[in-house]
């Protein structure tokens, strides 16, 4: 069999990706490969993860895409570095942020029937590896935009709340992130009370950057988001880990990294 070439950022994810399946093949999989791996060569050890991984790809339908993964993939994330937040251009998919930095992808949903809503919340490292998140539920919501303008605001509190300072907030919402840097928000006092929240939060962060992504690059924070629309219990938080329900969509997110 001729060596296969791992991308080196999937490295750390591919390792994730071989506890999960081992797991599944037999109770002590993850184990066996940490006992395993000292005695092969390193050559196997990369052909070894690189066949679990394909095995995982080809189950779920997804491939990874050819190119030059050594190509700068977001040189506007990395110029971010700026004293005043800036909404950055839109894109279709999720891509990591800088080194240094976390990703916090945010979504609201909206069941005008019902007049409920709920919010997700999604906290992202430069390797795809989830820091944290929340899916919260919202009564007597009174329209979507009001929802969305608190999803920003729940976003950024429990990035604060869970100690990340320093965050990339994301959305497929432009006119929230917009709102967020006005000046002044002549828009009905309950959303004024929003966005001032929001920006007293943002105030106590080491930095705060916005990012606007197309719906689809936002799907683990949308399903997050209609999950807590029908959630019966309480608001639900995770710290280093997330709930089985969204692991396809974070390994699609993290695989094309």
């Amino acid at each position: 069999m001729c060596a296969i070439t791992m991308p080196t950022k999937l490295a750390a994810f591919a390792w994730r990706l071989c506890q999960s399946i081992l797991h599944h093949l037999f109770s002590n999989g993850p184990h066996w490969l940490e006992f395993v791996s000292p005695e092969i060569s390193n050559e196997d050890y990369e052909r070894l993860l690189t066949i679990l991984l394909a095995l995982w790809s080809a189950k779920n339908g997804n491939l990874i895409p050819e190119k030059d993964r050594n190509e700068k993939e977001n040189p506007d994330l990395d110029q971010a570095m700026m004293s005043k937040p800036t909404v950055f251009p839109t894109k279709n998919r999720w891509i990591p942020p800088p080194m240094g930095l976390h990703k916090v992808n945010f979504d609201g949903a909206f069941d005008g029937d019902g007049k409920k809503g709920g919010i997700g919340v999604i906290i992202r490292d430069d390797e795809g590896f989830v820091w944290g998140g929340a899916a919260i539920k919202i009564d007597n919501v009174m329209e979507g935009n009001i929802n969305e303008a608190w999803a920003a605001v729940k976003a950024l509190k429990v990035a604060q709340e869970m100690g990340y300072r320093r965050i990339i907030l994301e959305s497929d919402c432009f006119w929230v992130l917009n709102i967020l840097l006005m000046e002044d928000v002549d828009d009905g006092s309950y959303i004024r009370c929003i966005v001032e929240e929001g920006k007293r939060v943002m105030g106590e962060l080491e930095e705060c950057y916005f990012h606007h992504i197309e719906r689809e690059g936002n799907h683990v924070a949308n399903l997050i988001a209609r999950h807590g629309v029908i959630m019966s219990e309480g608001d639900f938080y995770w710290k280093h880990d997330y709930p089985n329900f969204i692991h396809q969509s974070i390994m699609c997110d993290a695989i094309n990294l």
